[in-house]
């Protein structure tokens, strides 16, 4: 009996022995030439993170860790924060980063895994008190993000989805997600945009409100160094082992899913040596014929256990599988009701498009009506001063004086809005005819000389004698010329004003040069716009409408020219102007 029990303990060390010694030459074999792997890791808790032991750890990282145990890789690790990571990735400094979002953009920089691991959302969050129900809210916020996100830069970003519905911004960049919710814990932000799965694992550590904006789907990936030396086997051994895990329900992926996004505890892992020496210890129960029924009771209570263990695994992947819905759900809801809004404003812009119109119109027949009666007003001023109507003394005289030039200001005034309204209402017709450009030179010239001569100045012009004849509407461009070239006499004290008219190969060019008060760079453009003047042109001596300019622009660019003015403040300007040729009508004339 002594000697069967010796022989039944040889019998166990040998199998432990034997087990270990096949374990062994294993491990020897899988990592004998490892493969050495530079996996960036940042700090975006619960997905990576570097635990308090400062090793690996997260979603990704355990994921990361498993794939180089099933190819023997050794991994390094390589620290830094999301900006950095994805530089060194970029410089090839590593061979992968993991958890990060495709895009176009990023395409060109680094190659990506086939595999989608898991898709991810963005959230809003807020600072005590600061109220946001919609996006819409956001207008005037000051907003914390994570630096080079693809929820902030990307196409469905938040920076996008501010700009499509006009909404005004500040974004403060932070190099990590626990920046960005220290930002707006200190007060230095009115919100936040961070991933669900952070916001979910640290909302509750700051003073920190959570918001029901949800937006950004984002489906992420491993990514690899672009053309790096081992991205091709790289890539395939990743992809292959993704998609196997999501194959298999009962795989770590799931396991991993649970334990750090769905609260699912973690799976107990044994050994693989603990196997062999069970097995040793059952055949030899099974060589003395007495432990049959142990091992059966043994095996129903494990596959009792691991069948508990599947459903429960199961269930967590369902209860994952429809908060993923109720969230999509959520976020349709969301991009519905913006829809409306932004259908809304825009009937409401089309309402108000529609009212302008209307105006223009209103603005085109008062003016006209107003007109006429001014007219006689301004013209029997004129003859009461002349003394036409009897003698007047010399406070009368400038009584009527008074009148006469307030009259003619006040019918430049509506003259202006009456071109304008007409240009807006669609009224404008333009006239074209064939004319000779002596005579309409001839006319502004002796409209305009006697106001410069009042003021000392010197009035010139030169026409290039290849032109004759110009086709355009006269009307317009005498318009157009007696308003520069009285602005030139108004705004100039000492000096003169000079006309030039030239052509290039396809255009006439009008240039009125003059040495007055001159315009600031910054305002040369604004001057065209309706009711604008600029710099001293608001001082006194210097009044005016703000609706020549506007009126000479509507007018030029109506006939396919261009108009525009170079100047320096002090040292005078210059406002030039083009009008297209017509080869063809101009040499049938």
């Amino acid at each position: 009996m002594k000697k069967l029990y010796f022989l039944l303990f040889c019998l166990l060390l040998l199998c432990a022995f034997l087990s270990s010694a096949v374990l062994s030459a294993e491990e020897y074999f899988a990592t004998e030439n490892p493969v050495t792997v530079r996996v960036g890791i940042y700090e975006n808790a619960p997905k990576i993170f570097t635990d308090q032991d400062g090793n690996a750890s997260g979603f990704w990282a355990e994921i990361t860790e498993y794939i180089a145990k099933e190819e023997g890789w050794k991994i390094e690790w390589v620290h830094g924060n999301w900006q950095e990571c994805l530089e060194m990735l970029e410089n090839g400094e590593i061979d992968i980063m993991p958890d990060v979002a495709y895009s176009d953009e990023r395409a060109l920089l680094y190659d990506f895994a086939n595999e989608v691991l898991v898709v991810s959302w963005s959230r809003i969050y807020t600072a005590k008190g600061v109220p946001v129900q919609s996006i819409l809210d956001l207008d005037g916020k000051t907003i914390a993000v994570l630096k080079g996100s693809v929820n902030v830069e990307g196409p469905e970003g938040i920076k996008a989805l501010a700009n499509s519905f006009d909404i005004k911004c500040t974004f403060i960049e932070e190099d990590s997600y626990l920046a960005v919710f220290e930002t707006l814990n200190n007060g230095n932000a009115d919100a936040a945009v961070v991933s669900k799965d952070f916001g979910d694992l640290h909302e509750n550590d700051y003073n920190i409100e959570k918001t029901r904006i949800i937006f950004a789907p984002s489906k992420l990936f491993f990514a690899f160094t672009k053309g790096g030396a081992l991205t091709p086997s790289l890539i395939e051994a990743v992809d292959t082992n993704i998609s196997r895990l999501k194959s298999d329900m009962d795989s770590a992926y799931y396991d991993l899913l649970g334990k750090w996004f769905g609260g699912v505890a973690e799976r107990e892992v044994i050994p693989g040596w603990v196997w062999w020496t069970a097995g040793g210890l059952m055949l030899s129960i099974l060589l003395l014929g007495g432990g049959s029924f142990v091992l059966r009771s043994q095996v129903n209570a494990c596959t009792r256990e691991l069948t508990e263990e599947v459903l429960k695994r199961k269930q967590a992947g369902e209860d994952l599988r429809q908060s993923y819905g109720k969230l999509e759900e959520l976020v349709n809801l969301r991009t519905r009701e913006l829809n409306e809004k932004k259908d809304a404003l825009q009937e409401a812009n089309a309402h108000l498009q529609e009212v302008n119109r209307h105006k223009s119109v209103f603005l085109a027949n008062m003016s006209h009506e107003l007109r006429t009666p001014l007219n006689s007003i301004i013209g029997y001023t004129k003859l009461m001063y002349d003394g036409l109507d009897g003698e007047i003394n010399e406070e009368q005289k400038q009584d009527l004086l008074a009148v006469y030039n307030n009259g003619k200001n006040l019918l430049e005034i509506i003259n202006g809005l009456l071109d304008l309204s007409k240009i807006e209402a669609g009224k404008i017709i333009m006239a074209y005819e064939v004319f000779p450009i002596s005579g309409l030179i001839n006319e502004i010239i002796t409209t305009i000389e006697p106001l410069a001569r009042e003021k000392g100045l010197t009035l010139t012009y030169n026409v290039d004698p290849v032109i004759d004849n110009l086709y355009a509407d006269r009307a317009k461009i005498r318009q157009v010329l007696l308003n520069i070239l009285g602005n030139s006499v108004k705004f100039t004290s000492k000096g003169g004003i000079e006309l030039n008219i030239t052509a290039d190969e396809d255009n006439y060019i009008f240039t009125v040069t003059d040495t007055g008060i001159g315009i600031e760079k910054e305002n040369l453009e604004v001057i065209f716009d309706s009711f604008v003047q600029v710099g001293p042109a608001q001082i006194a001596g210097y009044a005016g409408t703000g609706l020549g300019l506007a009126v000479c622009r509507q007018f030029i660019e109506m006939q396919g020219g261009r108009i525009w003015a170079e100047s320096e403040l002090g040292k005078g300007s210059k406002f030039i102007f083009t009008l297209p040729m017509n080869k063809e009508i101009m040499l049938n004339c």
